[in-house]
């Protein structure tokens, strides 16, 4: 085991999101920022006045003067692959937002460069650990359900009528599969988490009403091993929808974000009509929180806590394979 002492972190990533995030672990207790990272000298030290390190805006001077164990990776897309192996090769742990990579060779090579150093790489599919996740998965193991037949995830709003050619998600090849990339890598995560192997994933993913060079929909089906049929919905050019329907021979689970927070209990019905529904009670938690706590946790060595990299090349499998469909239409 690693001793105790406090991991230092060197992060990239200081705005939007990645401000966001350091919001919501900024008083996790066991680590200490030591720098951070923006090629804007100006944005560098704006952020480093707020996160109390040393500001750098030359990646090697960062990497080689920084003075970190680990590095946090919140930015677009397209640069995790490049950020990732950086800190990689020169012997630091990683934690990266999700997806691992806009590719599965990209993701493979991170994956074995993290292995062969016997280095921590978590991607962060913090979704799963959502409360009403938890508790879904909670019931479907006990069996509540039954035998679980199909599902469907809706996650979608309208941003992508919204983003000019400034925003990175715009652009196709920087956000390949547009919300697939993003919205749709935690549906696939948790779908895996509830269902496992997935042995065929299709769908149609293109762009119809956006400005974006990006595609502004998805709509995807994944065939698990276990029989279970899941559709996957997630769109960037109609209103903001978020609910799991998990059906199963005994029942079904519903979860819905509007237009109230609820997930609800719906049992085998009564004769032929529908019964009640009953309203499960289900924990609020800091999910950006929870994965970085996980991130301590693997680099001090704890037990109990794995590496989730075989789940994020599952996530990035998928993707790829689900656009790789399109091109061969």
């Amino acid at each position: 085991m690693r001793n105790r002492r406090i991991m230092k972190i060197g992060w990239i990533g200081v705005r939007g999101y990645g401000r966001r995030f350091w919001d919501a672990v900024k008083r996790v207790p066991g680590y200490k920022i030591t720098a951070c990272l923006h090629l804007d000298s100006e944005v560098s030290r704006a952020a480093a006045r707020v996160m109390g390190c040393k500001p750098f805006f030359n990646q090697d001077d960062f990497f080689r003067l920084g003075g970190f164990d680990g590095v946090v990776l919140t930015v677009p897309n397209e640069f995790h692959f490049h950020y990732g192996m950086k800190a990689l090769n020169a012997g630091k742990h990683v934690l990266v937002e999700k997806p691992l990579a806009n590719t599965l060779i990209q993701a493979k090579k991170m994956v074995k460069s993290a292995r062969s150093k016997s280095l921590v790489l978590l991607t962060g599919h913090n979704y799963r650990k959502s409360g009403f996740i938890v508790k879904m998965k909670a019931e479907i193991d006990k069996g509540s359900i039954g035998k679980v037949v199909a599902a469907e995830f809706n996650m979608s709003h309208g941003g992508g009528m919204k983003f000019g050619p400034d925003k990175w998600r715009f652009h196709k090849d920087k956000c390949p599969g547009g919300p697939l990339n993003m919205l749709g890598t935690h549906l696939i995560d948790t779908a895996n988490y509830f269902f496992g192997k997935v042995d065929r994933a299709q769908g149609v993913v293109k762009k119809l009403y956006a400005s974006t060079t990006a595609q502004d929909m998805a709509l995807i089906q994944l065939e698990y091993r276990s029989g279970v049929v899941a559709n996957i919905t997630t769109l960037y050019n109609s209103v903001s929808t978020e609910f799991i329907n998990i059906y199963g021979t005994d029942g079904a689970l519903r979860f819905n974000r509007w237009p109230k927070v609820a997930l609800w209990f719906q049992p085998k019905d009564a004769g032929c009509e529908c019964a009640r529904y009953r309203r499960l009670a289900f924990s609020d938690n800091n999910t950006a929180r929870e994965i970085f706590e996980d991130y301590l946790r693997l680099f001090r060595g704890e037990k109990g806590i794995s590496s989730n990299a075989e789940d994020a090349l599952a996530v990035v499998e998928v993707m790829e394979k689900v656009l790789k469909g399109q091109r061969e239409r």
